[in-house]
């Protein structure tokens, strides 16, 4: 567990100095070599590592066609699988270049919509994105075209939007039933919607089963497979706690977020990412859905917290340069103590957050094994 704590210490140390000193570019890129060095370095931690090095060597004995014909709903992670072997890396080697991908996408999607890069560095890191990124490879390459499509929802530009969706679900085809979100997040809702919105979860969470065999027919085999399997088995509700208390603070402070629009995205997508995490009290696989809303995380808290530094109701933390603190204006004191009130109160969020889910083995990755202590441990298992 000491590389996480370490690593948190790291990012919100010299996070904190690169502000002031308005080196975010430095910033973001000594923290991208952290985390790919700490997700490529790692070694059987991830419920699916073995899983997923099993499909990368028998993918190298696949013909390209095999691929469209065996994997033709979801070919482009194994397609990339396929062009690795033919440059004969192995597995380590494979892995570090998914991980300057995931990684990269991550970074610049901070870079260029985080008021506090930092804080998102380290949400990133309690907030179980690097744990998921560690673990649901194929998943989490959709996320990072999710990312790359956000700017086309804000944009509200269907087309390069839905092109990313596709592209993404042929990665991993979860992404695909998320493409509603294009409509559902900027959308405001009244109070009549979110009562009706109320009312449908509760119905659907009560007859959840009924409605799964009805659709079961139209869905992708592997999802259809899920029933009856150890994926369909239920959470504890204690595990919404913590969904739960991210959309009721998101929830207090909306007024806080300056921008109509990221208002309703930021909203809806906690009130999205609490809703999914309700249904895995019913069957936990359904939690891979709740990444998708819930990487705003990374943008909606920076944005709540930056809010603090503001002088005539105009925003002091522009998107555009990445910083508060070369911005920060006395006034009085009153803004520097409610920002960092907030700052801390969010920071204490976020590790609450990870100390439950290294607690209960998110994605497997607690405690982190390295390939050093692999190396390590085979003298000592032949004697």
């Amino acid at each position: 567990m000491i590389i996480y704590y370490v690593a948190l210490s790291l990012v919100a140390v010299f996070g904190i100095l690169a502000e002031k000193k308005q080196k975010t570019v430095l910033y973001l890129s000594c923290s991208f070599l952290l985390l790919v060095f700490i997700a490529s370095f790692r070694y059987a931690i991830g419920f699916d590592y073995f899983s997923y090095r099993n499909i990368y060597e028998t993918i190298a004995s696949w013909s390209f066609g095999d691929i469209f014909y065996i994997r033709r709903t979801e070919p482009f992670y194994f397609i990339v699988c396929k062009l690795f072997s033919l440059a004969g890396c192995p597995y380590p080697v494979f892995l570090l270049f998914i991980n300057l991908f995931l990684m990269g996408i991550s970074m610049w999607f901070i870079r260029r919509y985080s008021k506090l890069p930092w804080v998102s560095v380290y949400l990133f890191i309690c907030l179980q994105f690097l744990a998921h990124d560690m673990n649901l490879l194929r998943q989490s390459f959709a996320v990072c075209f999710f990312l790359l499509a956000y700017p086309f929802l804000r944009g509200r530009k269907l087309l390069p939007f839905t092109l990313l969706i596709l592209t993404g679900g042929l990665f991993h085809n979860s992404l695909l039933f998320l493409f509603p979100l294009y409509f559902l997040l900027p959308k405001k809702h009244s109070r009549k919607c979110l009562a009706a919105l109320f009312l449908l979860t509760v119905v659907v969470y009560f007859f959840f089963d009924p409605l799964f065999l009805l659709i079961r027919p139209f869905l992708p085999l592997k999802y259809a497979g899920y029933l009856g399997s150890y994926y369909w088995s239920p959470n504890s509700f204690f595990y919404l706690a913590l969904p739960l208390l991210y959309c009721l603070l998101i929830y207090l402070f909306r007024n806080r977020i300056a921008d109509p629009l990221e208002r309703t995205i930021y909203l809806n997508s906690a009130l999205y990412n609490c809703i999914i995490n309700l249904f895995i009290t019913k069957h936990f696989i359904l939690e891979r859905f709740a990444v998708y809303p819930f990487i705003f995380a990374l943008t909606a808290i920076p944005e709540i917290i930056c809010s603090y530094l503001r002088q005539n109701d105009h925003a002091l933390c522009p998107v555009k340069d990445n910083g508060c603190f070369a911005h920060i204006t006395e006034n009085g004191g009153k803004p520097i103590l409610a920002y960092h009130r907030t700052l801390l109160l969010f920071l204490a969020f976020g590790m609450a957050y990870f100390i439950f889910a290294s607690a209960q083995g998110y994605h497997h990755v607690y405690p982190y094994v390295s390939l050093l202590d692999k190396s390590l441990s085979v003298p000592a298992s032949t004697q």
